[in-house]
């Protein structure tokens, strides 16, 4: 979904409270926000953040900011510090729950359109 309103939370684990939680916005207009493609798993952006959720390898996620969030005060460019790729250690999903025939919302949305 693009939103110029997305951003992303990385809460400092050296510091409780709202001190330790920094915002990165999206940069570079609304495009490619957020994505989860059932082949690939969830993304914020191409690169920011995204947890391949791959067979050979479920617990990887890769990061690089700048193109599509922007980078830490400090020129960081990643959410896990001096690295780029982590091994997950815990990831939790939260969905909906929706009875038989109700809407789902945005279930017919187009992915990419061009008119």
């Amino acid at each position: 979904r693009g939103s110029i309103a997305a951003f992303l939370f990385v809460l400092d684990s050296a510091n409780s409270g709202t001190s330790g939680l920094t915002k990165l916005l999206k940069v570079g207009g609304p495009g490619l926000a957020q994505m989860d493609l059932p082949e690939s798993g969830p993304s914020f952006s191409p690169d920011a953040l995204v947890i391949p959720m791959s067979r050979y390898d479920p617990k990887a996620a890769r990061s690089k900011l700048g193109s599509y969030y922007e980078r830490f005060e400090d020129g960081g460019n990643s959410l896990f510090g001096d690295e780029s790729k982590v091994q997950l250690r815990d990831l939790k999903v939260y969905h909906g729950i929706y009875a038989e025939g109700e809407y789902i919302p945005f279930t017919d949305a187009e992915p990419f359109a061009l008119y």
